[in-house]
């Protein structure tokens, strides 16, 4: 006799704070992978299934409901963990505080200093490591929910006579019944993941821009989302593991493998746990003593033999005064009778030959049909998504490269990052923010007070159109001066002050930092400059974030003239390098060179050589 059961109700409230509660085990849990210097990836599948287990354990049982509301903070959840983890890579290398590290991770993606493709991938994988983890626990929480109520769901005792028994109809599925549904549900999640993983190989083959990466994580969710939408039909095509029988004027429902789990009605030695038994895999004496076993429990189960809410109640399932509610190309939809006038929803697949739940039901002849209109729904998800993420990302895009560039050169993420301001800037008198366009650019020249600097100023120069896909400009850091110079076109700047001359331009695209630095010295060198070959220094290329320096010595006015140059590139967006010749000029260095040095130092992050200045010979 099996103990009595009682189907638990559920808490949408207590399940959300346990699912959120969960979300922060995995939160911490990638958090500290991530510290201990290992991929992350595999945080992600323990995040999903303490969210999912966590709602079951405080929500009583795991709904659809309760599905979407744990899904949706496993997703939100997994993102910010992904993000503080790198929050806490940036703040230990630049000694900011989580808080500000969290906050600069998109600038410091915009600007490269971190690197695109591995911060977006291993967001990806981390969603990827997700999905196996919630996919089957979302599958396990739903079956059980969907499990008959036990002591109210037992049929009323029927009774079935010796003849009935003999004239008892089986009706085994066949699997290739099923197959078309099951293809097409499994064929509607690959548009959006085909397309998603070829969005994801573009924007890493391109410097992972934002815009690309954005919509192949919109391409990604379509695809997460569509696997939600099948898996009703590809329950609905694994209902091979069941035989029905109709006996005594009743359908019954029978679970194989959990018939075969009861000890005194085992008719078959191979195990249901790994995969569910099916009746084509029964040699024909295991079929026999199936239906044996079948019988068996139906006639203790119609006598009132067998306690209700047994497990044997559950395994051999008795459809009463079952009612048609909808057909389908792929199923039955029905309701049956339980105790205190009370109906369960149940849904039959189109599977089992020969078999119509209700006798006026028409019988299937073949196999079902496929079920296009989930492909069809999954291009348009793919396409509407995919297009939202791209769009989103063009946003970000602008409202972070607008007008702005972080300091460059530096060998390490600075800890003194001047905050963006975004797509405008302030005018040259300090007053009120004002749009950057092709008209003004050069007229917001200005001392870069906004900044602390005193000998510094921030100009603009265009940038070119491949380096974000749309028209911006980027920020130069030049000695302050009333006359600077713009050239080619606008995208050059160049002002000398104090002794010190800096000319900034956009390079690209290009290979690395490195080649933008070699290529800069030998365009110095074909200019003519008398250069001084010991004084050359080796390129020092930092791989890590893609910057590279090199100093020069050379001489002018027919070697009167000494010139120390620092030849410098960082990576800025889509292969393009912001590039810079600091050039100084000794004799024309005053009390204000000191201060200058400092600033441009802290401009570029560089520590640049205190060079002495003296009289012209």
């Amino acid at each position: 006799m099996g103990m009595e059961q009682k189907k638990k109700r559920e808490n949408l409230v207590a399940g959300s704070v346990g699912a959120f509660l969960g979300t922060l085990a995995g939160v911490v849990c990638t958090v500290v992978i991530g510290q201990m210097g290992y991929v992350a990836s595999i945080s992600g599948l323990i995040m999903a299934v303490c969210a999912l287990k966590g709602y079951e354990l405080l929500g009583g049982t795991l709904s659809k409901k309760g599905a979407a509301i744990s899904s949706l903070l496993i997703l939100v959840m997994t993102y910010f963990a992904h993000r503080l983890t790198w929050a806490f890579t940036v703040a230990n290398a630049t000694g900011l505080g989580i808080l500000a590290s969290f906050r600069a991770i998109p600038h410091l993606l915009d600007a490269n200093m971190l690197e695109g493709p591995a911060y977006w991938g291993n967001l990806v994988m981390l969603y990827l490591f997700t999905l196996l983890g919630a996919v089957p626990t979302i599958i396990g929480g739903l079956r059980a929910a969907s499990m008959p109520d036990l002591p109210a769901g037992s049929a009323p005792a029927v009774s079935l006579g010796q003849t009935e028994t003999e004239e008892a109809v089986f009706y085994p599925a066949d699997k290739t019944w099923m197959r078309p549904l099951r293809r097409s549900a499994q064929l509607s999640m690959l548009p959006g993941l085909l397309a998603g993983i070829a969005l994801l190989a573009a924007s890493v083959g391109r410097g992972a821009p934002i815009f690309l990466t954005m919509a192949s994580l919109g391409c990604l969710a379509s695809a997460f989302l569509m696997m939600c939408l099948a898996l009703p039909p590809v329950r609905v095509s694994r209902g091979d593991s069941f035989v029905f029988v109709r006996a005594a004027g009743l359908l019954w429902r029978v679970n194989l493998s959990g018939l075969n789990t009861v000890d005194t009605y085992r008719f078959t030695k191979k195990s249901g746990n790994l995969r569910a038994l099916r009746w084509d895999i029964l040699t024909p004496e295991e079929q026999a003593q199936a239906k044996i076993s079948i019988m068996r429990a139906v006639s203790l189960l119609s006598g009132g033999q067998v306690m209700a809410g047994s497990v044997l109640s559950l395994m051999v399932l008795p459809l009463t005064d079952l009612c048609l509610t909808q057909e389908t190309p792929w199923s039955w939809k029905c309701s049956y009778a339980l105790r205190g006038n009370k109906r369960k929803k149940i849904v039959i697949a189109k599977a089992y030959p020969g078999l119509a739940p209700l006798r006026e039901t028409e019988i299937p002849e073949g196999p079902v049909p496929c079920r296009w209109s989930l492909c069809a729904l999954a291009l348009v998800l793919a396409v509407l998504l995919g297009a939202a993420g791209g769009g989103l990302g063009h946003m970000v895009d602008r409202a972070l490269s607008g007008g702005w560039e972080p300091p460059s050169g530096q060998t390490e993420p600075s800890s003194q990052q001047p905050e963006p301001p975004s797509a405008q800037s302030k005018a040259p008198d300090g007053a009120l923010p004002v749009e950057i366009t092709a008209d003004n650019y050069q007229s917001l020249f200005h001392l870069a007070e906004e900044l602390g600097y005193e000998q510094v100023a921030a100009g603009y120069i265009k940038a070119p159109s491949g380096m974000f896909g749309h028209d911006a400009f980027v920020d130069a850091h030049v000695p302050y001066s009333p006359n600077p110079l713009y050239l080619d076109g606008g995208s050059t700047l160049c002002a000398a002050a104090h002794g010190m001359e800096v000319r900034v331009t956009i390079n690209g695209p290009a290979e690395s930092a490195k080649a933008v630095v070699d290529e800069a010295y030998g365009s110095l060198a074909d200019a003519g400059a008398d250069i001084y070959e010991d004084g050359v220094s080796e390129t020092t290329h930092f791989e890590d974030y893609d910057i590279a320096i090199k100093q020069v010595i050379y001489l002018e006015d027919n070697g009167t003239k000494p010139r120390i140059a620092i030849l410098y590139a960082d990576r800025k967006q889509n292969g393009y390098y912001l590039s810079a010749q600091i050039t100084y000029l000794p004799e024309q260095m005053d009390d204000d060179y000191p201060q200058l040095l400092s600033e441009l130092s802290s401009a570029y992050a560089l520590t640049l050589p205190d060079i002495q200045p003296f009289a012209a010979a």
